[in-house]
């Protein structure tokens, strides 16, 4: 069986446990439709950081990004951090150990503070990461967005941090016109306000080189991730055609649909 680590000190075993119980545990006790667990899937430049952020503010609930968690350690500069340092400046992947810790641990820290739940942002990227995140935790929606590839690598390119207040923005100006069965996307650039323009940064992996590279490690492992999720009835696709003014008020009508999902 599994278990759960997200009460400090105590290991709660699950392998026998019904479905009902291991979501009660997981939300630390509480009502069992009280809690949100939800996972947002996307290839990079997708946008899954922006539309985690507007969601999770929407639903009162933590937007854990991956990402920021690997950022972080990072900067920390624990000699996990240099390792992992190492592996992202090359356009790897962090390995699943690595990541399953960082995220256990910020779900740990969560739970303990009464967070009434996440949507995870970056993660799962594998199969072997959604098996061991599913075993972990009673997800309830693995939200997939979709976007042209072309698009995802100007996205990335355009993509910039203020290094004074945290925000992100992308420069990209995007018009592609219909065609090949795919359809017209209009997105403006998400420009910074005047007081954030001489702060902004890339990220130094934002090269064409390394996103590119990103895009096809990617598209190799996406599909077995997607298909494990379609498989445990957990998969919805939404596909992005514009910038986020249009797109948000409809990704967060559907996703108030999984609000009282078991």
């Amino acid at each position: 069986g599994g278990h759960r680590r997200g009460l400090p000190g105590l290991i709660v075993t699950f392998g026998n446990a019904s479905s009902c119980a291991r979501r009660w545990l997981s939300s630390g006790g509480r009502g069992v439709d009280d809690s949100i667990r939800w996972v947002f899937l996307g290839a990079p430049g997708v946008g899954k950081g922006t539309y985690a952020s507007r969601a999770s503010k929407h639903f009162g609930v933590a937007h854990i990004a991956t990402g920021d968690l690997i950022r972080a350690e990072m900067k920390a500069g624990s000699a996990l951090g240099t390792k992992i340092s190492d592996v992202v400046n090359e356009g790897r992947l962090v390995p699943d150990d690595v990541i399953m810790e960082l995220l256990l641990r910020r779900l740990d820290e969560g739970g303990a503070s009464g967070e009434r739940g996440y949507i995870l942002d970056g993660f799962p990227r594998t199969r072997v990461q959604a098996q061991k995140l599913l075993s972990e935790q009673p997800i309830q929606v693995a939200f997939n967005l979709g976007l042209r590839e072309e698009v995802l690598v100007e996205k990335c390119l355009g993509r910039r941090l203020c290094r004074h207040c945290g925000k992100n923005y992308n420069l990209a100006n995007i018009r592609l016109p219909a065609g090949d069965g795919k359809p017209e996307i209009i997105m403006p650039p998400l420009n910074p306000p005047p007081g954030c323009a001489p702060h902004l940064s890339k990220r130094d992996d934002d090269t064409e080189e390394v996103i590119l590279r990103r895009l096809q490690i990617y598209r190799q492992q996406a599909g077995p991730v997607e298909d494990f999720f379609r498989k445990a009835g957990l998969l919805h696709d939404f596909e992005i055609t514009a910038g986020i003014p249009e797109t948000l008020p409809s990704l967060l009508q559907t996703l108030q649909r999984f609000m009282s999902r078991p």
